[in-house]
C-alpha cells in the first residue's frame, strides 16, 4: 500500500523534486535543452526507481536506471561542480524520504521500526547510486581534461546559456562587435578564418559535433552590412548550409547573434541555400514556430489559392513579391504578357476576397512557408 500510494503521487514528487534542484542552481542556472531534458528524465526514473525499491526491496528492484548515471556525465560537461551534484542527490533523496514518511502517516502505517527499516533500504539504494554517479562524473572530467578543444566547447556551451565563465579562457574578447556564424560542416574553419583577416577581425571557432560548427568574429569596428553580404554570396561554399546572424556588441550581443546564426542555418537546410543571413529569414523562422498563426495562414491564404490553376497563381504571386510588386518584371520573369500576369492576379484577389495590396505581407510570408515546407500545400 505503502509504494502504491507513491506511485499515484509520481508526478508530484518528480516535480517538487525538480523545483528543488532548480532551486540549488538559481545562482547560475544551466539552460542547456539536452541538459534539463535529461535533468527531468532522469528524477522521473529515478523516483520510479526509489518506489520500486520501498516496494520490492533493493533486491527485488530493477537494476539503477541509467539516465541518473548519464545526468551526472552532463554535469561535469557544464562545469558544475560534484559537491553541487552530490548535494543535489542528498536533496532528491530527504524529498523522497519525506514523501515516503507522509504517505505512511496517511494510512495509518505507524510502526516505527518498519518505516526505519523501509527509510534505511531506501537510503542504502540511493547511497549506491551516488557512489555510480560521482564514478560517472570523474571519468567524464578525466576525459574532458585530456582535450583543450573538450574544454573549449564546453565553455563556449556554458556561455551561451548564459552562465557565468571566465572569459580570458577563451582567447577572445566579449566586448567587441561580433557577428555569429554557424555552419553546417566541421570543415568550415578554413573560410571563417579567410572572412576574419579580411576584416582584419579576432575569431572563436568551436566544433561542437561533428556537423556543426559555431563561430564568432569580433573587430574594433562595427561590420559593414555590405561586406557581410558580398562574402556570403562570393566566399562561401554552395554545399555548405550557413547561417549568419546580425552584427552586434557586448557579452549580450555575442549571444543574440549566436542565436540568430542557429536559427539561419537551419532555415538555410530546409530552403536547400547556402549562406543565409537572419535579417533576410527573421519573420519566416519566427513564424514556422507559430502553430497557431501556421494554421491561420493556411486556411486565409493557402486554401482559397488551391483547386483550379492553384500552381499557377502561387507561382504568379511569388513572382510578382520578388519583383517588388511590379508587373512588367514579373511579366519578363515568367516569359508572359503583363496582361496574363493582371488576369492572376485578379483571379487570386477574386479566391482571397481581398487585393493583394492590403495583405501582401502576410501571403507572400504565406507562399514562402509554403515553399519551404513549413505549410503543406494544399
Amino acid at each position: 500500500m505503502l509504494a502504491d500510494g507513491l506511485r499515484a503521487r509520481h508526478a508530484e514528487i518528480q516535480q517538487t523534486i525538480l523545483d528543488r534542484l532548480h532551486a540549488l542552481e538559481s545562482d547560475s542556472p544551466v539552460r542547456d535543452a539536452e541538459y534539463l531534458h535529461g535533468l527531468r528524465e532522469a528524477v522521473g526514473r529515478g523516483v520510479e526507481y526509489g518506489i520500486e525499491v520501498v516496494a520490492l526491496g533493493e533486491a527485488g528492484a530493477p537494476r539503477a536506471p541509467l539516465p541518473l548515471a548519464g545526468q551526472a556525465r552532463l554535469a561535469a560537461r557544464h562545469g558544475i561542480a560534484i559537491e553541487e551534484v552530490q548535494l543535489r542527490y542528498f536533496a532528491a533523496r530527504m524529498l523522497l524520504n519525506h514523501f515516503l514518511l507522509e504517505e505512511a502517516k496517511r494510512i495509518g502505517l505507524l510502526d516505527p521500526g518498519l518505516i526505519q527499516d523501509v527509510c534505511a533500504t531506501h537510503d542504502e539504494a540511493f547511497d549506491r547510486i551516488l557512489a555510480t554517479a560521482t564514478e560517472e562524473y570523474r571519468r567524464e572530467v578525466e576525459g574532458n581534461t585530456s582535450s583543450p578543444d573538450s574544454r573549449l566547447v564546453q565553455r563556449v556551451r556554458r556561455l551561451v546559456a548564459g552562465e557565468v565563465v571566465d572569459p580570458n579562457l577563451l582567447d577572445y574578447d566579449l566586448e567587441l562587435n561580433h557577428l555569429g556564424l554557424v555552419a553546417l560542416s566541421p570543415d568550415a574553419k578554413p573560410q571563417i578564418r579567410q572572412f576574419a583577416k579580411e576584416v582584419e577581425g579576432r575569431v572563436l571557432s568551436v566544433v561542437v559535433s561533428n556537423t556543426e560548427v559555431w563561430a564568432w568574429v569580433g573587430t574594433n569596428q562595427p561590420l559593414d552590412p555590405q561586406d557581410i553580404s558580398t562574402w556570403a554570396k562570393n566566399g562561401w561554399p554552395g554545399s555548405i548550409p550557413f547561417g549568419i546572424g546580425e552584427p552586434a556588441k557586448s557579452p549580450s550581443g555575442w549571444r543574440r547573434t549566436h542565436a540568430q546564426a542557429r536559427v539561419a542555418a537551419g532555415i538555410a537546410v530546409i530552403s536547400s541555400g547556402t549562406a543565409t543571413r537572419y535579417k533576410d529569414i527573421a519573420l519566416i523562422a519566427s513564424a514556422s514556430s507559430n502553430p497557431l498563426l501556421l494554421a491561420s495562414f493556411e486556411d486565409l491564404y493557402l486554401q482559397p489559392l488551391a483547386g483550379s490553376r492553384g500552381d499557377v497563381l502561387r507561382k504568379t504571386l511569388l513572382a510578382y513579391f520578388s519583383a517588388n510588386r511590379n508587373s512588367i518584371s514579373t511579366a519578363e520573369g515568367l516569359g508572359i504578357s503583363r496582361q496574363a500576369v493582371s488576369n492572376r492576379l485578379k483571379v487570386a484577389e477574386e479566391r482571397l476576397g481581398q487585393p493583394v495590396s492590403e495583405c501582401g505581407a502576410q501571403l507572400e510570408l504565406a507562399l514562402r512557408l509554403e515553399v519551404l515546407g513549413v505549410i503543406e500545400s494544399p
